[in-house]
């Protein structure tokens, strides 16, 4: 017997080669009883978690019209699994973990809420990935402190991100020698000093904000690669190469990439992250690697099955998504196929 399970997205016009249409086209492949639910219509009605879903008939490509969503507020908790694909609007970001918490508490997830919530940010990478395997990172809302870091050594470079965004939007590359360097972090931590002269703190409040500056590691222009992880088997990802004169190598931002090849030293490594992130509850990941050196972990929806298939035609889901129900089944977090 199939196992049922709900896939949470986002509702789109049109599904795109993205983990919206490959996962659960996997899964329905696969033998499995699919729905796919509107991750932005999470309830509660009655202390039952609901949604709005559909059922799954067919394998979903690339510009198919996303489906009708026919069960309105249905249960989201008559499922064996739920695998979520998608964020929510940030206006109503605590509101939509909160409930995923709840439904998490009594349905299984791929990737636990909490470790959603909690682990998807560049603030707690330091805490699955093993210090040895981080570039020196600082996470701060101190415009003077980061500013006496980056300027404390003109041997050092650095790279400027905020801690909870992605696809590259306002990374930068920074050093001392960079005369934006003061202007960067002033944006970056919130712009307090113009914004208290222009408002005053006590109209506006705290404009601080978090940034995370993290030193800049040379071998990743040559070494950049996306690995994805199911429970902990590289399954597939890719190699991606920098635009000559940018120092992202974001493939939403149109930079080349190819196929995954990992050393016996990355494979190894990439094994034993991965039973740290099963023991955190995440069974179905992406990091950003530049061995020996992690520089991002992507968990509510991560790329690397659709740029994998693009750079080598193969197409690897079904045996992504049979890894991390195996992995759920050894880790005792979903029962067998038979018996669900």
């Amino acid at each position: 017997m199939p196992y049922k399970i709900l896939v949470l997205v986002s509702e789109v016009a049109k599904f795109r080669l993205d983990n919206h249409s490959i996962i659960p086209s996997a899964l329905h492949r696969e033998g499995h009883d699919v729905h796919i639910g509107d991750i932005d219509t999470l309830s509660i009605h009655d202390s039952v978690v609901v949604c709005d879903r559909v059922r799954l008939s067919e394998e979903y490509l690339t510009g198919h019209d996303f489906p009708a969503l026919s069960e309105t507020y249905a249960s989201a908790e008559d499922f064996d699994l739920v695998w979520v694909l998608a964020g929510t609007n940030p206006e109503v970001q605590a509101d939509n973990f909160q409930l995923l918490w709840v439904l998490n508490q009594r349905v299984p997830f791929v990737n636990e809420a909490a470790a959603l919530f909690y682990l998807n940010s560049k603030t707690t990478l330091g805490s699955v990935v093993p210090h040895e395997h981080l570039p020196a990172s600082y996470v701060s809302n101190d415009f003077d402190f980061l500013t006496g870091l980056v300027e404390s050594d003109a041997e050092r470079t650095w790279v400027l991100k905020p801690t909870n965004e992605g696809c590259g939007a306002d990374v930068y590359f920074l050093s001392k020698n960079e005369r934006n360097r003061a202007a960067l972090l002033q944006s970056a931590t919130g712009n307090a000093v113009p914004r208290y002269e222009m408002y005053s703190r006590e109209i506006i409040g705290l404009a601080k904000r978090y940034a995370a500056v993290q030193e800049y590691i040379p071998n990743v222009r040559e070494n950049e690669k996306r690995v994805i992880i199911a429970g902990d088997v590289p399954v597939c990802g890719f190699r991606r190469f920098h635009f000559e004169h940018d120092d992202r190598a974001n493939v939403t931002l149109g930079t080349k990439f190819e196929g995954l090849t990992l050393t016996p030293e990355e494979d190894a490594f990439v094994r034993r992250l991965g039973k740290r992130l099963m023991a955190h509850g995440i069974f179905y990941s992406g990091i950003d690697l530049a061995y020996p050196y992690v520089m991002e972990l992507n968990l509510v929806n991560p790329g690397g099955l659709n740029y994998s298939f693009r750079a080598t035609g193969v197409d690897q889901s079904s045996e992504a998504v049979n890894t991390v129900l195996e992995a759920l089944r050894a880790q005792g977090r979903l029962g067998s196929a038979e018996a669900a």
